[in-house]
Formats: structure tokens, sequence, C-alpha cells
């Protein structure tokens, strides 16, 4: 019983500190990507969303530090993870699918590499990363629009209604893709 009661001091005082400690404004780093500027997502329905600021990422690595040097390294030097997705409804997948292409542009300009492009029928992504000028990787971004999923809420016929999804990562901080590399084998 005793190491539970010691658990629950310790994320007693953590969640102490942490709303102590002033909210970091991420925009600053060169790897942060705002992606709530693309346009068709004011108005789309939030499904899901994840956000793990750098406290956390630091206390997940450290823990992982007894098991693997990697992991624990890996996620040490990053400062923010996010996720979000969205719903949009059939009608809005063509106005988002331009969203997207200029969100492209935008990010390329902005000295983002894109190194994956996918444009089936049935999904759009690319992934971004950026580059410090010493070669060094400092953010990752992953756009992607599924515009081929079915709302369980049925419309007057009983039939599913369709709709898409878009997925937007941001990871922010050093990201060592030899070490990542190591982990996957």
């Amino acid at each position: 019983m005793k190491p539970i009661k010691t658990l629950l001091v310790f994320f007693f005082l953590l969640s102490i500190n942490l709303s102590a400690q002033q909210k970091e404004d991420y925009s600053k780093y060169p790897g942060y990507f705002n992606y709530k500027e693309i346009a068709g997502l004011k108005n789309a329905e939030s499904l899901s969303e994840v956000y793990l600021e750098e406290t956390l990422l630091k206390m997940v690595a450290g823990m992982a530090q007894d098991k693997s040097d990697d992991l624990g390294d890996i996620v040490g030097g990053l400062k923010l993870i996010q996720v979000n997705e969205y719903k949009i409804d059939k009608n809005s997948i063509t106005d988002m699918e331009g969203s997207l292409g200029v969100m492209d542009k935008n990010l390329q300009s902005k000295g983002w590499d894109r190194i994956v492009r996918t444009n089936n029928r049935d999904n759009l992504t690319n992934i971004y990363i950026k580059k410090s000028s010493n070669g060094e990787f400092e953010g990752l971004a992953i756009l992607s629009l599924s515009k081929g999923g079915e709302s369980d809420k049925p419309d007057k016929s009983d039939k599913p209604e369709p709709y898409g999804k878009v997925t937007c990562v941001n990871i922010v901080g050093k990201i060592d893709l030899a070490k990542i590399g190591n982990l996957t084998k």
C-alpha cells in the first residue's frame, strides 16, 4: 500500500508544479506549426486532441531512460507533441483540399521540407520536416485528409452520412532520426 500512497503524493506534487508553471509559448520554436491557420478547420468538429508539453515529456523520458537509452533521449529532446483530428462534412472536402494545398506552399516557403506526399482517391497526406541551419531536425508536421469516413448518425434514408477527417500532427524539438532508426531495429 505504501508504494501507491507514494505514487499518489508524487502525482499530486507534480500536478501542483505543472499548474504553477507559466504556459510556455511554443510558437517561438522553429519546429512549431500552427495548423489552426488552416482555413477549413475553423468550423470543423474536433474529434480528438493530444497535447503533451515538455514537462510531461521529460518525465516520460526519465522513466524510459532505465529501459531504453534511445527512447529516453528521443523523448527528452522534444518540447511539444500535439495531434488533432477534425471531422468535416462531405461538402467541405474539396475546400479542405484547397486549404491543404495553400498550407503546403506556406510551409515550404517557411523552410519546411516536404518528405512524403500521397494523393489518391481516398487520402491526401503530406509529411514535413524542419531542419536547423546545422542540419539537425527540429520539427515534424503531418497533414492528412481522409476523404471517405461515414457518420454513425443516419440521415433520412438510414444510410450513414459521409464525411472527411483531417489529422494534424506537430512534433517540436530535437528529433534524432538515427536514434529513432536504432529504436525500430
